[in-house]
């Protein structure tokens, strides 16, 4: 790679001085008179010493350079920066391939601990380094072949710094559990909206307030009042059930608002600690590319800054209001699910206090209650 320096000439007559460097063999690449007097030349850097030596009177000042001396100045300019780069990517490299922990995941401590005695023999251990792709897939199939009364199935997974081994066991058939009879009871209180049996027999009518734990549809199946079976009760139970919500809103707020500004710039982290240059007052980061481990805190990449603008404002009472409602209406639809729906709403108290307003709304719902509740059979 060629470099070349973009050098100022001043003094009396240029066009001797050019004449003088054709004479001494030294090449002008690039020239732009600026006065009589004055002018820039491009010049390989091999001919700045041959220059200098012939420039007499005139005064010659470097204004920039190019080419391989441009990277050359770079690099020394940054060499402290870069030589901790580079260690640090050394070390987290070694870091990366080393195992700092074993996790062996199954419900037999025993087996486990038998299993852990063999990888370690196979090096397969804290401190020690990872093993290949090739080498692990031996290692499985000859720990299957020792256990294979013992182990259905192993998974050897490398996940960043730890190996995570997963162990399913050969287990004999399970013996078929008793059946369960069960009730459908009220989860809570409300008035029963639709009741959907599937199996047991319904004991509560429709637009019937019930209690909790009343039961409503029966596993213990009727005949001429004796019971004569029992039976899984299986069914959906929908009522109108009700909630009071207390909410406070504030009129003051802080919005973040995001600009078009953005620059992306190289950092480093220790810790907590950030060292890269900010380019706004306030901005948000986030990671292009980097380097990290979780065990040390060192972590080298390249981010970008978005600037942001913080506002400071206030809400008006009925602006307040509104968007307490809507929170307030959220929490109860996060706790419903699908199928169920707010029917009704009221807000029954509102009043503002300090920098912020209370309200107390009532919501109506329409849920499904029903929950299985076990019995013990006791025919006649």
């Amino acid at each position: 790679m060629n470099s070349y320096l973009f050098l100022k000439i001043e003094g009396r007559n240029i066009s001797k001085f050019l004449t003088r460097c054709h004479k001494n063999n030294i090449d002008i690449l690039n020239s732009n008179v600026i006065s009589y007097k004055e002018m820039i030349i491009k010049i390989k850097n091999d001919d700045y010493d041959n220059l200098m030596k012939i420039k007499s009177i005139y005064k010659v000042t470097i204004i920039k350079s190019s080419g391989f001396i441009k990277f050359k100045e770079l690099i020394n300019k940054n060499k402290h920066f870069i030589i901790i780069s580079i260690l640090g990517l050394l070390f987290l490299i070694y870091l990366c391939n080393t195992i700092f922990k074993v996790d062996i995941i199954s419900n037999n401590n025993i087996l486990n601990n038998k299993v852990r005695k063999d990888l370690e023999s196979y090096g397969i251990e804290k401190y020690s380094l990872k093993k290949s792709y090739k080498k692990i897939t031996k290692i499985k199939e000859e720990l299957l072949d020792k256990y294979k009364d013992e182990i259905e199935w192993m998974e050897i997974t490398d996940i960043g710094t730890k190996y995570e081994i997963k162990i399913v066991e050969r287990k004999k058939p399970k013996k078929e559990k008793n059946k369960e009879y069960t009730n459908i009871v009220a989860a809570k209180s409300g008035v029963i909206k639709r009741i959907y049996a599937e199996d047991g027999m319904k004991v509560v009518e429709e637009n019937t307030y019930v209690n909790k734990g009343e039961i409503i549809i029966s596993g213990a199946i009727m005949k001429d009042e004796d019971v004569k079976s029992f039976v899984e009760a299986k069914g959906k139970v929908y009522a109108e059930v009700w909630y009071n919500v207390n909410i406070e809103f504030p009129l003051k707020y802080t919005e973040k608002k995001y600009t078009n500004n953005y620059k992306k710039t190289f950092y480093i982290k220790l810790g907590n600690r950030y060292i890269a240059k900010k380019n706004y007052k306030n901005f948000d980061r986030k990671t292009i590319v980097s380097l990290k481990n979780k065990l040390i805190p060192f972590e080298i990449g390249i981010e970008k800054q978005r600037e942001v603008k913080i506002i400071n404002d206030k809400y008006t009472i009925n602006e307040a209001k509104t968007r307490a409602i809507l929170n307030a209406k959220e929490k109860i639809l996060q706790s419903l699910d699908k199928g169920e729906y707010i029917t009704s709403q009221k807000t029954l108290n509102f009043y503002a206090k300090d920098s912020k307003i209370i309200l107390d709304i009532f919501f109506s719902c329409y849920e499904e209650i029903g929950e299985k509740e076990k019995i013990i059979p006791q025919i006649k």
